[in-house]
């Protein structure tokens, strides 16, 4: 069987053993989910490309110890996810949503565009909490189950089902308040 049709946990079994190919097939596999995923939580193209690269970067330096507690998807997804919040710590502020806007239409994502007096979802999105807006990213869309979004959250099941819940109701308010 070739790279291409391995399971990621055979491929990164095979980089442990010193395959540096599994690693690339790996890496390809991943890497515009990767860029989807630092896109929605920096709210910005360019930055999102530098975090994707550092995810690579460190993934390679640890995958050499990864024990396969969970899938090797979700650790990466979760390595990202950690670096897009250092980089959101250390700006003093977060970016437009419109950048990430612009990206998601760039990339064929399907998004109802709002009425001319209605407030953007992705706007209202950027509203909420870090923690909210996690579990909605991953839940709503990127389509994770709630076992794989507390996973990559490092949290538990019921803590993203509450997180979900109450962004919903914060997004309704938010929506609510814009539209009065």
């Amino acid at each position: 069987m070739g790279h291409d049709e391995a399971s990621d946990e055979a491929l990164v079994r095979a980089f442990q053993a010193g395959d540096r190919v599994a690693f690339s097939t790996f890496v390809d596999r991943h890497t515009a989910r990767l860029f989807r995923l630092a896109s929605l939580w920096l709210h910005d193209g360019s930055s999102a490309a530098d975090v994707v690269q550092e995810t690579l970067a460190r993934s390679y330096r640890g995958l050499g110890k990864f024990r396969f507690r969970s899938q090797p998807a979700t650790w990466l997804a979760r390595v990202c996810r950690n670096i897009c919040h250092e980089e959101n710590r250390q700006s003093a502020r977060y970016q437009t949503m419109s950048n990430l806007t612009e990206l998601i239409d760039a990339n064929d994502a399907a998004i109802d565009q709002p009425g001319a007096d209605e407030p953007s979802p992705l706007a209202l999105l950027d509203r909420l909490p870090r923690r909210q807006r996690d579990a909605v990213v991953l839940r709503v869309l990127e389509g994770l189950s709630v076992a794989e979004a507390a996973r990559i959250m490092s949290c538990r099941e019921g803590t993203v089902k509450a997180h979900l819940h109450k962004a919903l109701a914060n997004l309704r308010i938010e929506w609510r308040d814009d539209i009065s």
